[in-house]
Formats: C-alpha cells, sequence, structure tokens
C-alpha cells in the first residue's frame, strides 16, 4: 500500500509540472533574434528594418533590442513574462547588460518596454511609457500593430543613439573603408601574382606559340578584373583555370625549354570547382542583467 501510494503521488507531481508556467514552452529565439514575431502582426519591410538597425547597434555599442509579439501571455503578468523572457533569450552585452525588450501580447492587448539595468539611466519607467503613449498605444488601439512597433522602436534607438553619443555614421564608413581597402589590397595581389607569371612564361616565349601564350595571359588578367567585380563565383572558377594553365604551362616549359621546332610541347590545364556555403547566426550578447525595470501598457 505505501509502494502504491508513493507511485500516485510521483503520477500526481509529473502531472502538476505541466502546469508550471514556463516561458520557454511558449516562445524561445528565431535564428534573427532580434525580431521575433510569434503573432504574425509585423511586414517583411518591418522586420528587415529593425534586425539592420538592430544589428548596427549592436556593432557599435554592444546594445541589443529585440522585438518580440505573442498571441498570449499564458496565463502570466506581462511583467513577469517579459522578465523571464529577457533573461531566457540574454539580451544585451553581459559586462554592460545593455539589453532593450518590447514584447507585444496580442489577446491581452498589453505592451511592455523591459530595460537591462545598464539602460535604466537613460531609459528610465517614466520616459519608457511616456514612448509607448505617443508612439505606440495609438496605433495599438487601431490594431496598426506594425506601425505601432516601429515608431516605437525607433524612439527607443534614437534615444539610445542620442545619449550614448554614438556616431553611426563614422562606424559605417570606418566599416566602408576598410571593405574597400581590403579590396583594393587583394585586387593588388591578384595583378602582381599575374604579371609575375606572365614574366616568367615570357622568359621562353622563343615561339610563337608562347607569344600567343603570354598574350592569353593577358587577356585572362583582363578577364579576372572584369570577373573580380561583377561574380565572384566565375572570378574564382576562371582564376583557378589561370593557375592550372600557368602550372602546366611552365613545366612543360621547364621541361622543353628551347623547343622550337613545332612539335607541339603540350600543355595541361587545371580545373577545379569550389563550392561555397554561408550561413548567419545572430545568438545573444551575453545575458544582460534585468531587474524588471520598464513600463507596461494596456490598450
Amino acid at each position: 500500500m505505501y509502494r502504491l501510494t508513493r507511485i500516485n503521488l510521483l503520477i500526481l507531481l509529473l502531472f502538476s509540472c505541466l502546469f508550471i508556467p514556463n516561458v520557454n514552452a511558449l516562445v524561445s529565439p528565431t535564428s534573427e533574434f532580434y525580431v521575433n514575431d510569434y503573432a504574425n502582426v509585423l511586414s517583411s519591410e518591418t522586420e528587415k528594418y529593425i534586425i539592420e538597425k538592430s544589428k548596427e547597434l549592436y556593432k557599435v555599442d554592444g546594445t541589443q533590442i529585440v522585438v518580440v509579439t505573442v498571441r498570449n501571455l499564458e496565463n502570466s503578468s506581462i511583467e513577469d513574462f517579459s522578465l523571464n523572457l529577457a533573461r531566457e533569450f540574454g539580451i544585451g552585452s553581459k559586462d554592460k547588460n545593455n539589453g532593450l525588450l518590447i514584447l507585444l501580447a496580442l489577446e491581452e492587448r498589453e505592451s511592455r518596454i523591459e530595460v537591462g539595468t545598464g539602460l535604466e539611466g537613460i531609459l528610465p519607467d517614466g520616459k519608457t511609457g511616456r514612448f509607448q503613449d505617443q508612439y505606440m498605444i495609438p496605433y495599438f488601439k487601431t490594431n496598426d500593430f506594425d506601425t505601432g512597433i516601429k515608431n516605437g522602436y525607433d524612439a527607443l534607438f534614437n534615444e539610445i543613439v542620442k545619449l550614448n553619443n554614438l556616431n553611426l555614421a563614422t562606424a559605417n564608413l570606418r566599416k566602408k573603408n576598410q571593405r574597400d581597402y581590403t579590396i583594393s589590397l587583394n585586387m593588388m595581389l591578384i595583378i602582381g601574382f599575374v604579371g609575375f607569371v606572365i614574366g616568367q612564361v615570357a622568359r621562353f616565349a622563343k615561339s610563337i606559340k608562347d607569344k600567343l601564350t603570354a598574350s592569353y595571359l593577358i587577356i585572362g588578367l583582363i578577364i579576372l578584373l572584369v570577373l573580380y567585380n561583377s561574380n565572384k563565383i566565375y572570378f574564382f572558377l576562371f582564376a583557378i583555370h589561370m593557375i592550372g594553365f600557368l602550372i602546366g604551362r611552365f613545366v612543360t616549359l621547364k621541361m622543353m625549354p628551347y623547343s622550337v621546332s613545332g612539335s607541339g610541347g603540350g600543355y595541361s590545364g587545371g580545373y577545379s570547382s569550389s563550392s561555397h556555403s554561408s550561413h548567419s547566426s545572430h545568438s545573444s550578447g551575453g545575458g544582460g542583467g534585468f531587474s524588471g525595470g520598464g513600463s507596461s501598457r494596456k490598450f
């Protein structure tokens, strides 16, 4: 009888766990991280806009602004739900605790801005509530959630940039200059390499065939330059072809450096293909601290 009672208690405990609120059972970060539109109320344009600006802000300052929309709060208060969600997502830099969560609950018709401890100085509760009243709630009342979220996001984004004295334009210019420098350096290396090879082949140009080979290489260099700025895949494949051709021709010339009899010194061309795969993942900033600061609104 005692053993049967223990089994019954165990079964009761297991079933009771099903009714414990668990934010993980409701939502988890999407692959984009910065936008999690589980209520399906945001346009693709707004999602793209928020993702790009949030990435930009994170690269400059480590601050992360995340938007989450849900159908309902699963019988939780919006304060508990948003606080647990912010901690589970790990929003913001771990050192600066500068995460910000914008939450919209559709069925309860509530919204909340959850502020990490590192941002509470520039975004106190009163200001986040005022931003909701001014930029978000008027649109939420007419079910224009897309505009309300975008306007609220812009207000918070601009406030962070202004009060943290961030210069996003300078950061973007610096990234552009670094990218241009890398492209220029790569172009110089390509031109130098092909030019060196042409010079080596020219040393062995003892016949019309070898002079034609040098001409072919010059034309190939021009093609490489055009492909570099138009199609990186074709550029890569043609570069491999050129390298294989040069190696084969150079070996042939080494073996028969003074052959002018027209016996047809052959060459071996090397072709290679490569598959390119890329993936992007946007992980959390490490879990900024949240202490429950922020503001909630009904609409």
